[in-house]
């Protein structure tokens, strides 16, 4: 079965693996407890976390991912996500990343390197 979804607490109790998209592409896969609880890898997935509310806390206000879904009609030269990534460089604006399998059929679709990518969470 596919599940099409925006919540991820429906992901988490329902699916073992997990495709994150943007813009119509598939930015992030893997088990759920590769997506969940192991790793978070892309810059769009790591949004889509820090923007679910935190219900310890008392926050007045969601943090959404700043700006806005590209215009899907126009040609895009890079990755899709490059105008709202916090992290993008030059080389994300000019060439679309490629699919890279970050072990155990976890794929990650950033330029971003797994050294870069630990220091996140950090």
């Amino acid at each position: 079965m596919i599940l099409i979804t925006h919540d991820l607490g429906i992901v988490a109790e329902t699916c073992d693996k997990v495709a994150v998209m943007y813009a119509g592409q598939i930015v992030e896969s893997g088990s759920i407890y590769d997506i969940f609880d192991k790793y978070v890898h892309h810059p769009y997935t790591e949004g889509l976390f820090a923007s679910i509310p935190n219900l310890h806390e008392k926050n007045r206000r969601l943090s959404p991912i700043e700006g806005l879904m590209p215009d899907m009609s126009l040609p895009v030269k890079g990755c899709w996500f490059a105008p709202r990534c916090k992290y993008c460089s030059s080389r994300c604006t000019e060439s679309a990343p490629p699919a890279a399998d970050w072990g155990n059929g976890h794929m990650v679709r950033c330029h971003l390197q797994k050294e870069e990518v630990s220091t996140w969470r950090n």
